[in-house]
């Protein structure tokens, strides 16, 4: 059931209020806002202005007459708290003078803020009478969902602080205290035409401070709020004289807070009921599954913002799967093209391997070939009576050792030779049957 769509019907002495609040993305609005005469047409009434609207409410909310419901706030102890369900109907038997088949119950229970006591606020009426009442809205056409009393529905809305809400009508004046997140209390006055009103409604105030002086303090109460369809100014002035406070007009729920209109805050109290989410054991009828038709604009709306997310979800997805997809192709066309070329890829590496080989092998026969032609020149440049035993020819030196009969002109003999750039060291060893040993060594010319 959508619980946006949200419709009150409030019950007067000598009125009924309804409205009717559609919760949506921009905020609270108000599609219907009527005060209907209590007689016999309100039925039909209703039923025409909710068809009037054009869209089925998924809630509606029946704010009993007051003087169907009984209230009781009840004090145990917090040990009991989660056993409060089960002792409803033994409470109930104790304090509502109701036979068990005639009564309806509608129940709440809170933990107080020092969380030393369970605070039951116990709802009573007579079953014949409140279904009596929803039957006939029902056969108009208007379904029920729940009936409450308005003084419970309230509490969430006006218990943020010590608040006294005086509800003045054509002919009853309601009070109702409330305080710690709580309804503390709820009393009920007849207006008399004998003008005694004001002084009995002071009377039963100050009865109801004192009796919830624990919790008030010394403090007491910190605002006065006046609501009801009826003119009660001299009576909060008197209030307002009695506890040195201002009394002030029952203010809109927050969603609705930015409306001032005089029209909308002359169904504060209704609008303030429309509002309210109260918990299912609050509610006086037996939970009703009831199927809302699906309005076609919604169904369109709730079709566009689906088309909206699929389409952004398609266009993320393209520009980051794309990419991926594109990747994962590239890689895999890779892959394939090196298995196709693995045996050029081989035989490229097998040539640059030969070809390193073969610039080693051309450094070494330039290298053989130079010292071929030193041993040649040696050969044919040094005289027949020497002989070597010893050639050393690297890069930058050459070494000669062997004997000879004249090995003192072997130096001037070398450095004759063209690759020659100087003599480094000449030695002269010892003779033997006319030969000398010699060592010299001479720097090469590059």
């Amino acid at each position: 059931m959508n619980k946006k769509a949200n419709m009150c019907i409030l019950f007067h002495d000598t009125a009924v209020d309804v409205v009717f609040v559609d919760r949506t993305m921009l905020g609270a609005q108000i599609k219907l806002m009527e005060r209907l005469p209590r007689d016999e047409e309100l039925f039909g009434a209703v039923a025409g202005l909710m068809a009037s609207t054009g869209k089925t409410p998924g809630r509606v909310t029946l704010v009993v007459p007051r003087e169907m419901a009984m209230q009781r706030t009840l004090r145990y102890p917090a040990v009991v708290l989660e056993e409060m369900a089960g002792m409803v109907r033994n409470e109930a038997t104790r304090h509502v003078p109701f036979s068990e088949d005639e009564r309806l119950l509608g129940w709440s229970v809170a933990e107080s803020p020092d969380g030393k006591q369970a605070v039951l606020d116990l709802v009573a009426a007579r079953s014949p009478e409140v279904r009596g009442l929803v039957e006939r809205f029902e056969d108009a056409g208007v379904p029920i969902d729940e009936a409450v009393s308005f003084a419970s529905l309230a509490a969430p809305q006006l218990a943020g602080i010590s608040s006294l809400l005086v509800l003045v009508d054509e002919r009853h004046v309601q009070l109702c205290l409330y305080g710690e997140g709580l309804l503390q209390g709820a009393q009920t006055l007849p207006r008399k035409d004998d003008g005694t009103v004001r002084h009995r409604v002071l009377g039963a105030v100050r009865q109801m401070v004192a009796r919830n002086k624990a919790w008030l303090g010394d403090e007491g109460i910190c605002r006065i709020l006046m609501g009801g369809p009826a003119e009660a100014a001299e009576l909060g002035a008197d209030l307002g004289t009695a506890f040195g406070l201002h009394a002030r007009p029952l203010e809109l729920p927050e969603p609705i807070a930015p409306l001032e209109e005089e029209a909308a805050i002359s169904f504060a109290d209704a609008l303030i009921a429309a509002m309210a989410e109260p918990p299912p054991t609050l509610n006086l009828l037996e939970e009703r599954q009831r199927k809302v038709p699906v309005n076609k604009r919604t169904v369109a709306l709730y079709g566009l913002c689906l088309l909206f997310v699929f389409e952004m979800f398609a266009t993320y997805a393209f520009r980051t799967g794309a990419p991926a997809l594109q990747r994962r192709k590239t890689a895999q066309e890779l892959r394939e093209l090196r298995h196709e070329t693995a045996s050029i890829q081989t035989m490229k590496e097998k040539n640059k391997t030969y070809h390193r080989q073969l610039a080693q092998l051309a450094k070494v026969c330039n290298a053989d070939a130079g010292s071929m032609e030193i041993l040649k020149t040696l050969s044919d440049s040094l005289p027949e009576d020497t002989y070597l035993k010893q050639i050393d020819c690297g890069r930058e030196e050459l070494v000669l050792k062997g004997s000879s009969k004249e090995p003192d002109k072997l130096p001037e003999l070398v450095m004759k030779l063209a690759f020659i750039d100087t003599i480094s060291a000449s030695e002269i060893g010892t003779e033997r049957d006319g030969y000398y040993e010699f060592s010299l060594t001479a720097r090469l010319r590059r």
